[in-house]
């Protein structure tokens, strides 16, 4: 790996160079990191992580009002990280993205790892 300075790359020692990120996957994991970058989103895709939930059921886990939790939902929804599904009168979503439990995985190994070490 290395530090970019003044754009000479000077190299980490001990650090091993990731591999290269093809650009397209740059794109759309960008998009995925944007949508994401609200703490009541993190909060909503844990949840349904575990199981799928109502707009209702999220709306109580969370304590978010009804109107910002379908806001939420839809936005990950119209962005493909999350899918949906009629169960009679209600809409049942889940996480659609592997991509989001991976990064659930690596903040909660994170998470560990700090306050292992604080």
């Amino acid at each position: 790996m290395c530090v970019r300075c003044y754009d000479k790359p000077i190299p980490v020692i001990g650090v091993e160079q990731p591999p290269s990120l093809d650009p397209a996957f740059v794109a759309d994991v960008a998009v995925v990191i944007r949508t994401m970058g609200h703490p009541d989103r993190l909060r909503i895709v844990e949840l349904l992580c575990a199981s799928e939930m109502c707009v209702s059921e999220v709306q109580e886990a969370v304590g978010l009002t009804q109107g910002a939790t379908s806001q939420h939902l839809r936005q990950m929804y119209h962005q493909g990280i999350l899918s949906s599904r009629r169960d009679g009168r209600r809409v049942l979503y889940a996480v659609h993205n592997p991509l989001i439990g991976k990064m659930l995985t690596c903040l909660g190994e994170t998470q560990r790892e700090m306050m292992e070490g604080a």
